[in-house]
């Protein structure tokens, strides 16, 4: 479930001179107030209060295509802002295994183009073009990397770490 804050509920206890003590977090990422997460169609406008927030967010339904254009941003009361990297959320696993495999599903591909199998010239365009030379196809397929969201079972370990990220980026120079 995806809790939703206000940007207004947020910032109301912001003012020239930063927050107040009692409002915010202790600790390394005190400065840190809010955090955005974006998608595709910009369907997250609101902030949130905490990282888990805005993953959970890219984590929910009601996110388009994340795992493609998905970001995390996270903003300081000194005027800063750090984007998150994506190799904490998103993961780029190889689409295929080994050459053996990347070589079965191009020439797969093939016979089905050479049958005349509907969609079948469009099947795979991203991971290798069928009008390139089947070495080609297969070396494309091969170094092709999937994108994919992480799961919610590791929220608890992608929090700690970025917190441990953050921390550093807060604390280090400007």
């Amino acid at each position: 479930m995806v809790k939703k804050i206000s940007e207004n509920k947020i910032l109301e206890n912001l003012d020239a001179d930063g927050a107040h003590a009692d409002e915010l977090s202790t600790g390394p990422l005190a400065s840190i107030f809010a955090y955005r997460a974006f998608d595709l169609r910009g369907r997250f406008p609101e902030p949130f209060t905490d990282f888990r927030g805005a993953l959970e967010a890219l984590q929910s339904d009601i996110a388009y295509l994340p795992e493609m254009s998905g970001e995390i941003v996270a903003y300081s009361r000194d005027g800063r802002w750090f984007e998150i990297p994506t190799r904490f959320f998103i993961r780029r696993p190889p689409r295929f295994a080994d050459r053996e495999a990347a070589e079965q599903w191009v020439r797969e591909r093939q016979q089905a183009i050479e049958q005349g199998k509907p969609g079948a010239q469009l099947m795979g365009y991203v991971v290798a073009r069928p009008g390139d030379p089947i070495e080609k196809q297969i070396d494309d397929a091969l170094a092709f990397r999937d994108c994919r969201l992480v799961g919610l079972e590791e929220n608890d370990e992608i929090c700690e770490r970025v917190a441990r990220w953050l921390a550093d980026q807060v604390n280090g120079e400007w």
